[in-house]
């Protein structure tokens, strides 16, 4: 599963089609998928985070 969160790190575009429901995961059961797209959010928000 990490290697997916990877992948949609290094390719954004994927990962906002993903996030829009226009592609899916295949091999990916539902709830995983929505692990991974949960997992994502969080990275993406942790590395908007600035520390003053």
């Amino acid at each position: 599963m990490m290697k997916i969160i990877q992948f949609l790190h290094d390719n954004m575009d994927i990962a906002k089609l993903l996030h829009e429901g226009k592609v899916s995961l295949v091999g990916v059961t539902a709830q995983e998928q929505e692990a991974i797209m949960e997992a994502f959010v969080e990275e993406v928000h942790a590395d908007s985070v600035y520390w003053q």
